[in-house]
């Protein structure tokens, strides 16, 4: 008895769905990769770790969270970063989560900068919602969950122009985009945010709104309603591969 296998591959954003179209992967799907926006909350801001991290209240926290490797495009973030310290002084403090080899790199480069390591998942979300601005400089990004995280949170998210990330952002409403290999245009819009509170306000409350639409709860749901609608199919006697 023969078989037939229907394919299913399920992809994080519309651009890598299009690339594995266009080179004959016919049955590739969308599947969002949303967020928890119930666990990754505005509510989890923590006066406390921001005076442990930052030293005073009215010190800004730029962020940046993420595996520490070379395609994340971490050079660039740091010659920012230096760039950024130089003009701003003692008005921002710079916060690094994730572990990877190019945390020494990091810490050798930029030594004013606080290395956090691997941080537990209830960490991680109290630590996006007490920063202010996040700053996501990798170009190979599929689905840029770090910057749906740190949108949920109501951080405001300063990311490349490239990948998932322009799927997840609306350029100027609920973040900003930058060209991905200047890093003086980064360094241009950490400074712009840590000097404007409204412009961070502004942003930071779009992007929750926006991770709100993005809730990863009905996704899977609607998951699930496409694995259903193959059953039938895997019902009359033909094999199923979903991947």
């Amino acid at each position: 008895m023969s078989f037939t296998c229907i394919r299913v591959t399920f992809t994080p954003g519309e651009a890598i769905r299009d690339e594995l179209v266009r080179r004959g992967i016919a049955h590739a799907a969308l599947w969002g990769r949303g967020v928890d926006p119930h666990f990754f909350h505005p509510g989890r801001r923590d006066h406390s770790w921001r005076r442990w991290l930052a030293g005073g209240d009215d010190t800004v926290v730029v962020l940046h969270v993420g595996r520490l490797a070379h395609e994340k495009n971490l050079g660039v973030l740091i010659e920012a970063w230096r760039q950024a310290r130089a003009a701003l002084g003692q008005r921002a403090t710079f916060v690094v989560a994730g572990e990877g080899p190019e945390a020494q790199r990091i810490e050798a480069r930029l030594p004013f900068v606080r290395l956090l390591g691997f941080l537990p998942r209830e960490d991680l979300a109290t630590l996006y919602a007490s920063a202010d601005v996040c700053v996501f400089p990798s170009h190979t990004e599929t689905c840029g969950l770090v910057a749906l995280e740190a949108m949920a949170a109501g951080t405001a998210v300063i990311a490349a122009d490239a990948g998932g990330f322009r799927e997840s952002i609306q350029a100027g409403t609920t973040g900003l985009l930058v060209p991905a290999h200047e890093p003086r245009s980064y360094t241009e819009a950490i400074v712009a945010l840590v000097n404007d509170h409204a412009a961070r306000f502004a942003l930071a409350a779009a992007a929750r709104d926006s991770a709100l639409r993005r809730d990863v709860a009905r996704e899977n749901s609607e998951l699930l309603d496409r694995y259903a609608a193959l059953a039938p199919v895997a019902h009359r006697r033909t094999s199923t591969c979903a991947a």
